[in-house]
């Protein structure tokens, strides 16, 4: 062995005696206590110079879980939920048009027995599952997806609105609300009754 091969031998063991201190008697899972002359409370991984026991750690709970099932479950729910958004857009555009057909805004009804007809509807026929909630004077009631109804209201100013739904519990679309009055001639000395020509 050569004075060279020799040195560096003697290096290297060296320094492995040197460095071995380093990594005797720890274990990079224990964790010490440390309480200063100040009542300074600190924890660390490295083992004090007092002589100090590590301290006892009740062991971690550990849940495995599946990622790829995790991942497998999620999924598919956010794809329901992108695509029944997709689809409420494309029925919102299909039957943009769904409206009060009848009374007009605004109208008032004279002589009609206090008897209203309001219609609405679309020109694209409703799709199965489709359903639609007549609103009158704030009150609901389910009707056919289009066509009409008669009512017998009172006299003065009453609201109606509709709303069309695709088998959720919100409504795909709501129609702009309607006001009409209902008025009727009074009986009395000064009533005055208008009647067409020819009669």
């Amino acid at each position: 062995m050569n004075n060279q091969t020799s040195r560096s031998l003697t290096f290297l063991i060296l320094l492995l005696l040197a460095i071995a201190p380093l990594f005797a008697d720890t274990d990079p899972g224990e964790i010490y206590r440390v309480v200063d002359k100040d009542g300074n409370v600190t924890y660390t991984d490295q083992p004090p110079g007092d002589g100090s026991e590590p301290m006892n750690l009740p062991e971690l709970s550990v849940i495995q879980t599946d990622p790829a099932k995790k991942q497998g479950e999620v999924a598919p729910a956010l794809e329901r939920e992108e695509s029944r958004e997709v689809n409420a857009v494309e029925l919102r555009k299909k039957y943009s048009d769904f409206k009060i057909l009848q009374p007009q805004n605004e109208e008032t009804f004279w002589g009609t027995a206090n008897t209203v007809v309001v219609s609405w509807g679309s020109e694209v026929p409703l799709q199965e599952g489709m359903t639609v909630k007549l609103y009158v004077d704030g009150t609901p009631r389910e009707v056919a997806g289009s066509g009409g109804i008669s009512l017998q209201l009172n006299r003065g100013t009453h609201q109606v609105h509709a709303e069309l739904y695709a088998g959720g519990d919100k409504p795909l679309i709501t129609t702009p609300t309607v006001t009409f009055f209902v008025k009727q001639a009074s009986v009395g000395p000064n009533n005055i009754t208008v009647v067409p020509d020819g009669d």
